[in-house]
């Protein structure tokens, strides 16, 4: 299992490297702020590789790295925080708004939701995925005969909101995580470098149940060769959204600062 940071082509070698590189990029990104004391920094590479940082009083409480996914979005309802990083929310298929499935991601947009109480009824999610275990197949036919027949037979667009249930009695405190285990085509494909660290990943776009599409990033150490239109793949992901939310301060805040320290 590879991680979130190294699916989008940041890989260090330890902590006081990890701190360094990470401090220095977000503080090469856009800063807006969302409260007196709390301010959000978003870095976006070339390549599509995101960081989104919140910062209180000049240091870092919250970091999730990301995809810039241009995909489609997703109408959702019943947002709401379940604790400091995830949310839960229901994904609404786009034809009549029925629901697809609940699910837990991580937002680029958290703290804006946080500072405005936590919750929204409904809204429009653009989604993405940092994938963790990934297997490519050539096509759908490939993807149903690589299934144990003693097994559970699994839709070649399967999507599994897996961080929303415990497979065990949950210990006291459990929360959702922003996990998934789907399945879907290959629809389009490519192996952007990330300019700041030199180190590429493939980008894919994947057409997932009702057709959902979401932008996904893997490691080129998790798959060698970039998977290709048409080819079906599966895993284990991270999943993470953009809802597109505003905060409601001073516009001035929009701007290229060195906002934290290390």
């Amino acid at each position: 299992m590879v991680g979130h940071f190294e699916a989008i082509g940041i890989r260090v070698t330890g902590e006081d490297e990890f701190a360094e590189r990470v401090v220095s990029l977000v503080n090469a990104g856009t800063a807006r702020r969302i409260a007196p004391k709390i301010s959000e920094h978003v870095w976006t590479d070339p390549s599509g590789a995101r960081l989104v940082a919140q910062v209180r009083n000049g240091s870092v409480e919250y970091l999730l790295p990301s995809l810039a996914a241009t995909t489609p979005a997703v109408p959702v309802r019943n947002v709401r925080l379940v604790d400091d990083e995830t949310a839960m929310l229901d994904l609404l298929d786009d034809v009549d708004g029925q629901l697809v499935c609940p699910v837990a991601v991580e937002l680029e947009d958290r703290a804006v939701l946080a500072h405005s109480g936590g919750r929204l009824e409904s809204g429009s999610l653009v989604l993405a995925a940092l994938a963790e275990e990934v297997t490519v197949h050539a096509d759908a036919e490939a993807y149903s005969a690589s299934q144990d027949d003693d097994g559970p037979q699994f839709a070649a667009d399967h999507f599994i909101p897996s961080g929303t249930f415990s497979l065990a009695e949950p210990s006291p405190g459990w929360v959702p995580s922003a996990h998934a285990l789907f399945a879907g085509e290959v629809i389009e494909a490519e192996t952007p470098v990330n300019t700041v660290t030199g180190t590429a990943f493939h980008r894919i776009r994947v057409r997932t149940i009702d057709a959902i599409e979401l932008d996904v990033a893997i490691a080129t150490t998790e798959v060698g060769q970039p998977p290709a239109r048409g080819n079906v793949v599966t895993g284990t992901f991270f999943l993470t959204g953009r809802l597109g939310l505003q905060p409601t301060g001073d516009a001035d805040s929009r701007k290229r600062r060195r906002w934290f320290r290390r």
